[in-house]
This record gives C-alpha cells, sequence and structure tokens, in this order.
C-alpha cells in the first residue's frame, strides 16, 4: 500500500540537488542569508502545492519537541484565521512564517522546494520554449546583482522532478491535494487532513 513516506527518499534525494545548485551559485557571487530576520522570504504567503511537501514537513514537524510544536501550532492558527477573517488585511499580510523563530527556520533541514530556492533570481523554462524569470531577494538584488547581472539559477529541472513525484501521488490517491500555506498544512487538528 502506498504510503505518503515513500515519497521521503525522492524527496531528500532533489532537496540535496536544490540545496547543491543552489550553494554553488551562492558561494561563487558572495551571497548568503546571514543575519536576514527572513522577515522578506518568510512570509505566510509561501504556498506548498504538493502532498509529497505537506506530508515531509508535518513529518519534521513530529521531530520537534513538544513545547516547540505548540508554539508553531498557536503561531500556525492565529496565522489561518487572520487569512479567514481578512486575506488581504495587514495583521495576515504582514504575519511571518510560524516556523521563523528569531529569523531562524525551526525546521529548516525538511523546509519545502520554494524556501530551499528563495533569494537568488532564477528562470523557469516552460514546455513551449518560452522562460519565466524573476529577481533575487532585496539583499542580493542590491549587494550582489550589479556584480553578476546576468546570473539566473535554473529550476527547471527541480520543478519537472516535483512534478514527476507529486504525480506518483496522484495516481496513488487517485486526486491532488489542494494548495495550502505552510500556516495551513500544520495549523490543522487532523494530522491526516493533507491527504487528498
Amino acid at each position: 500500500m502506498f504510503s505518503g513516506d515513500d515519497l521521503i527518499p525522492r524527496l531528500r534525494e532533489l532537496y540535496g540537488l536544490i540545496d547543491s545548485a543552489y550553494e554553488e551559485v551562492a558561494s561563487r557571487v558572495g551571497f548568503s542569508c546571514r543575519d536576514c530576520d527572513g522577515v522578506t522570504c518568510c512570509t505566510v504567503d509561501l504556498i506548498l502545492h504538493t502532498f509529497a511537501e505537506m506530508h515531509y514537513l508535518r513529518w519534521g514537524f513530529n521531530t520537534l519537541d513538544t513545547s516547540r510544536q505548540l508554539e508553531i501550532l498557536g503561531r500556525s492558527r492565529s496565522i489561518v484565521q487572520a487569512k479567514i477573517a481578512d486575506p488581504y488585511g495587514k495583521e495576515y499580510r504582514n504575519a511571518v512564517c510560524a516556523l521563523n523563530f528569531d529569523g531562524l527556520c525551526s525546521l529548516y533541514e525538511f523546509r519545502p522546494m520554494i524556501c530551499r530556492l528563495a533569494g537568488i533570481p532564477h528562470f523557469i523554462s516552460r514546455p513551449d520554449g518560452t522562460a519565466v524569470e524573476s529577481g533575487g531577494c532585496r539583499r542580493y538584488e542590491d549587494e550582489i546583482r550589479p556584480a553578476y547581472m546576468h546570473l539566473r539559477l535554473d529550476r527547471t529541472g527541480f520543478y519537472r522532478q516535483m512534478a514527476e513525484i507529486e504525480m506518483d501521488a496522484v495516481r496513488a490517491f487517485g486526486t491532488r491535494t489542494v494548495s495550502r500555506t505552510v500556516a495551513e498544512t500544520l495549523g490543522h487538528d487532523d494530522p491526516e487532513w493533507v491527504l487528498p
């Protein structure tokens, strides 16, 4: 029988590839997130689109001690309530990820792909041959970009591999998981709610 745990080795392998590619670029240009408070990148608007990443994040959450879990649950539920009350309001839009404590991610080892790729400019090649480009974080744009105007990390292969992993979950469950934010993924009472 299929289990979300079956996807974890594949997800870890993909994350390893992402981390290596990211580190290669970051080292080359002298970029680091050190001493950043995470407010710019670690927003509640970061959405998880795959069952695999939701499952892995919850799996990592279960490795934390109870007091930290309760803190994260409280934060997550507050963020979700703020979103329900007013998804465009300041309380929700100005909130920082429930996993961010003093600028550090409490589930860093288990963080999603979008978090692993944050900060460095990138592009994605679409199947039709067009490319979608995006800039880096404020620090990168201010401090690094002037010396490396054309450097961009190619995310295409990473997205394709993630899609393959997710398609195996879709085939196993017969349906697709609804996209959710980190707070929505962790702040729900039912640990199985990420299942389709």
